[in-house]
């Protein structure tokens, strides 16, 4: 059986990123730039002023004290001034520099008095002047190629009139949940029956990464249903994200019938827990994964397989979850035949590992920020020691 690394090498190797679409800088957030951004623009295009006051002539001149205004420029308008020594204009922020003008006295340091301003202070040249270019030149690389897109880096974009750019395409995604046994919320139970999360779990880790599920599905356990519901989600979308029935029980249908559809085998079954029944394949460029079906081995196969296939897709180049070693707060012992991910809550003081860490239990999930992963061949852990953690997005 595939150790954890083996089967995310096998995965990984077989994903690259989407082909570059353009979009709206206002659907981009969270999205990897495709392309290098350069200024089309000096930033600012024309130097203005940082404050309101009055913009000066000669204010070098010390012994200058006493400025004649001739008008005023607001933001947006006119800059037709010629100044010359002694002379001055109003302005306010973000206005124009008018010719001759070569500082800004900001107007708590003046008294106005019929027609002339006159110095309480000094006035130092270039002083609160944004002189064009200062922040970026023309033609200059303002962003890279594997940005990142956060909402000031799309501000900045605006601001150089810019407003469309090449991303990496999100994948389509469709969620197919089996199980005679299970119903959605909100319906009543019957005998044996129990309420369906895992759709709902997975939409809600698909939409925090900017994806919504193209389809959400529910099959039972019988064959022909099964075939029928597993076309639908494969009717458009590139990734496949199937739960239960994989299995090697009576009822355990989605191996052979994804077999049945042609799909390549990546891997299935991993040294693992918990999530060791798990499914990874290909159809042509489509992905398709068969999850367990217990709520929390679904999300740790989420989050430490499909998670990374989805960030590598997007352009990520950074796509597994973050690691990082943390003082384990309390003694842990592991299965030494299969791998462990443990849900647990990282602190200042280190990691705590959660109580409740069956398959089922989804509690200790909702709870946890990482886990703690301890490799096939583990054994004891001492607490105050050193161990894995995958922090988790939420």
């Amino acid at each position: 059986m595939l150790t954890v690394e083996e089967a995310k090498n096998l995965l990984l190797n077989q994903v690259s990123k989407s082909e570059p679409v353009q979009i709206d800088i206002s659907d981009s957030l969270g999205c990897v730039l495709a392309e290098d951004i350069f200024s089309p623009i000096n930033q600012p295009e024309f130097d203005n002023s940082s404050m309101d006051g009055y913009a000066l002539a000669s204010a070098e001149d010390l012994e200058v004290r006493k400025f004649e205004v001739m008008g005023e420029i607001k933001a947006g308008g006119s800059a037709n001034f010629n100044l010359r020594p002694g002379q001055a204009v109003r302005i306010f922020t973000g206005a124009a520099i008018p010719n001759g003008a070569d500082s800004i006295v900001i107007q708590e340091k003046v008294e106005a008095k019929e027609g002339y301003i006159y110095l309480t202070e000094p006035c130092k040249k270039g002083a609160f002047i944004r002189t064009a270019g200062s922040m970026m030149e023309k033609g200059e690389l303002a962003l890279k190629k594997g940005f990142v897109l956060n909402p000031a880096s799309i501000g900045f974009l605006a601001s150089m009139g810019i407003f469309k750019v090449k991303i990496y395409k999100n994948p389509e995604v469709s969620i197919l949940t089996t199980g005679d046994e299970i119903v959605k919320p909100g319906m009543d139970l019957k005998s044996g029956q129990i309420y369906e999360s895992n759709s709902f779990s997975l939409s809600a880790s698909l939409k925090q990464m900017g994806i919504v599920p193209k389809h959400v599905l529910t099959a039972t356990d019988q064959k022909e249903d099964l075939r029928n519901q597993i076309t639908k989600g494969l009717d458009g979308p590139d990734i496949l994200i199937l739960t239960g029935g994989i299995s090697v029980g009576k009822y355990d249908l989605v191996y052979e019938t994804l077999k049945e559809f042609g799909v390549e085998t990546i891997f299935y079954k991993v040294a693992q827990k918990p999530g060791k029944p798990f499914f990874a394949g290909r159809l042509d460029d489509k992905f398709i994964f068969a999850l367990p079906g217990n709520p929390a081995a679904v999300l740790v196969c989420f989050y430490e397989y499909v998670y990374s296939v989805i960030k590598t897709i997007q352009g990520f180049e950074k796509a597994e979850l973050p690691k990082a070693y943390k003082k384990l707060l309390k003694t842990l012992k592991s299965n030494e035949d299969r791998a462990q991910f443990m849900r647990a809550k990282v602190t200042e003081a280190g990691v705590m590992p959660l109580e409740g860490q069956d398959s089922f239990m989804l509690y200790s999930f909702a709870m946890a920020n990482a886990l703690i992963y301890l490799p096939k061949g583990t054994d004891v852990i001492e607490q105050n020691e050193l161990v894995e953690v995958h922090v988790l997005p939420f």
